[in-house]
């Protein structure tokens, strides 16, 4: 995978326990997006992870104050080929984890349209069509972007061991099981203002310790593209998900 620029740093940001750590994520993604808004005076655009690391996450990013949702632009980084009533449906999950909890007026849901019948080529070319008249210059950038990551180094639907154009902004991905999946690209990845993985426990210790302190190798580990990337990403995690890196 030919990555766009040399590998950056990384923040790594530990808070004592998942309720710590979603309680956190949830206070921070909410003054990014504040910010954003004050600064450009138009809709923010924030990109959110699946799996169950992230609910507890998008629950209180519900309960968060002084946030005019009503000007706020979400979409799922990933997606898989199934309709949102789905339980493995990570739009389904925002939707109800966030979305359904918000008081007045909520954001817009750019979906994938996973589940429509069409192929996985067609709804990537759609989503990305979607996501590019979001700016008249036809160059969208999420101001905050929060992923999760697996134990084997995936992030969004980007697996180990596969090429990925790195000027995608969405692809059409497949699972280690053969799953079709469908997923924002490392373009978008790159170019996002804030962007962090949001993981918890142990069992991502030492995946986590490879991704940020072993050799850049994104193909072999591409939450490296997240948390490594030119302008620098960040990592908020638990205790326990950071007890193998150096000086933890």
């Amino acid at each position: 995978m030919a990555e766009v620029g040399a590998p950056g740093r990384c923040q790594v940001l530990v808070q004592p326990d998942p309720e710590a750590l979603a309680r956190f994520a949830a206070s921070t993604a909410s003054l990014v997006i504040r910010q954003a808004l004050a600064r450009r005076g138009a809709a923010a655009l924030v990109g959110l992870p699946g799996g169950e690391t992230p609910r507890r996450f998008l629950e209180l990013l519900a309960e968060q104050p002084d946030v005019d949702w009503g000007r706020v632009v979400v979409l799922p980084a990933d997606e898989r080929a199934v309709p949102p009533s789905d339980p493995r449906s990570n739009e389904g999950m925002i939707r109800s984890c966030l979305l359904e909890r918000i008081v007045g007026a909520g954001p817009r849901l750019l979906s994938w349209e996973a589940g429509s019948g069409l192929g996985a080529a067609e709804l990537c070319a759609n989503f990305q069509r979607q996501f590019l008249s979001l700016d008249p210059a036809g160059a969208p950038v999420m101001d905050l972007c929060v992923l999760g990551m697996g134990q084997d180094g995936h992030t969004a639907s980007l697996f180990p061991g596969r090429e990925y154009d790195p000027h995608a902004l969405a692809l059409a991905s497949i699972s280690p099981t053969g799953e079709p999946r469908l997923s924002l690209g490392p373009a978008a990845l790159r170019a996002a203002g804030r962007l962090a993985l949001l993981l918890a426990g142990p069992d991502k210790s030492e995946t986590l310790a490879r991704v940020l302190e072993g050799p850049y190798d994104p193909v072999a580990l591409p939450a490296q593209l997240a948390a490594r990337r030119p302008r620098g990403g960040e990592v908020w995690c638990d205790a326990a998900a950071s007890a193998r890196l150096t000086g933890s």
